[in-house]
């Protein structure tokens, strides 16, 4: 089990190994940076998207799971992530995955169980404007959501390839 200040990597959580907070956490709280990893160009399960085709993996960041009820924010500007309201001791950090992610790699069913839970987790490029509206976005995925129109939806757009 790896640790921090601010939380520790648990292997029993629903979805698999996640970040668990090791004490209370106030709203706001800067709890990982990841602002010195490289950038790639080609997404895997393991990276958040932080740019239109740009794509970091980070060692504590990729212990991030979903939640339709986040409670943490993946700032890909700052590279940080950050507390969206206080987290109790134990509490699992999660974040909004489609906030960062325009198409996934893997696609699963969401297990949030919260009341507006999207159900299948995809990426924002799936999800209807009005639903993203309900959350906060990075500035790549509010971009291409304001952009879209042109390719076809039944397929996204790969980013960076031009179509």
């Amino acid at each position: 089990m790896s640790t921090s200040t601010f939380y520790e990597v648990a292997d029993d959580r629903p979805a698999g190994a996640g970040l668990v907070a090791a004490a209370p956490i106030a709203a706001g709280t800067a709890v990982a940076d990841f602002a010195d990893r490289p950038v790639h160009t080609v997404p895997s399960v393991y990276t958040i998207q932080v740019g239109v085709a740009e794509h970091v993996d980070s060692p504590t960041v990729r212990y991030l799971n979903h939640s339709c009820a986040a409670n943490v924010f993946v700032d890909t500007v700052a590279r940080i992530v950050i507390t969206m309201r206080a987290i109790g001791q134990g509490e699992e950090l999660t974040f909004f995955y489609p906030s960062t992610e325009w198409a996934m790699v893997r696609p699963f069913a969401c297990l949030c169980a919260a009341p507006d839970c999207i159900g299948m987790v995809q990426g924002a490029y799936f999800l209807p404007s009005d639903v993203l509206a309900r959350y906060p976005l990075s500035p790549h995925i509010r971009k291409l959501d304001a952009d879209r129109g042109g390719p076809s939806r039944d397929r996204p757009p790969v980013p960076g390839s031009g179509s």
